[in-house]
């Protein structure tokens, strides 16, 4: 008896939790309806976009069972095909199955989020036709990410606060980042994740 209602209590929490999150949304997508400067809608497009990630991992999460990013990245591509409709970028999302430990769900559904949202919103401006491929997979002792575009690319590519934000929580997470760029050629991420597994004291 005392498991269950424990168990209800869990659930109940997640549903706040996730009542919270669309909250946050709403609250974010009204302010962004009445402020004007481009600094001010930076900001709060960005916080948006954060929010968003969190409550699509949390939701993932709420399910029963261990969570598999792959699954998660199926969301990520429903939001990101939404948010490029009506423009001629094309998204393609592959990842393979693997489970995460608790403490890198979040941050890496942030990092993919930051990654898709840099490349959805510079890569492809005055209407440019282009595609954006997110491939997530397992590696050796860990696992790898690479979000890549078509789009404008650079000579150099100098890390704006998006770009800083994903390197703070690759370094966070133990982990490496990389770079490549060209005009004209698009932009590459690769990421690539240690999974240490738990050590016996």
């Amino acid at each position: 008896m005392m498991a269950t209602a424990a168990g209800d209590g869990i659930v109940e929490l997640q549903r706040r939790l996730l009542g919270g999150y669309q909250l946050l949304q709403t609250l974010v997508g009204i302010r962004l309806r009445s402020v004007t400067d481009p600094e001010s809608v930076r900001h709060l497009t960005w916080l948006s976009d954060v929010t968003a990630a969190m409550e699509l991992i949390s939701r993932r999460m709420t399910a029963a069972g261990p969570l598999d990013f792959a699954g998660y990245l199926e969301d990520v591509a429903a939001f990101w095909t939404r948010a490029c409709e009506g423009r001629p970028v094309r998204l393609d999302v592959r990842g393979q199955s693997a489970l995460l430990p608790d403490s890198h769900l979040l941050p890496l559904a942030i990092i993919t989020h930051e990654l898709l949202s840099n490349a959805c919103r510079h890569a492809f401006p005055d209407e440019r036709r282009g595609s954006i491929a997110v491939a997530f997979s397992r590696a050796v002792g860990g696992v790898s990410l690479v979000v890549r575009d078509s789009g404008v690319g650079a000579e150099t590519l100098e890390p704006g606060e998006g770009l800083a934000l994903v390197k703070g929580l690759v370094e966070h997470l133990g982990g490496s980042m990389s770079i490549e760029t060209a005009p004209e050629a698009g932009v590459g991420v690769r990421i690539r994740l240690p999974l240490e597994p738990v050590q016996a004291h």
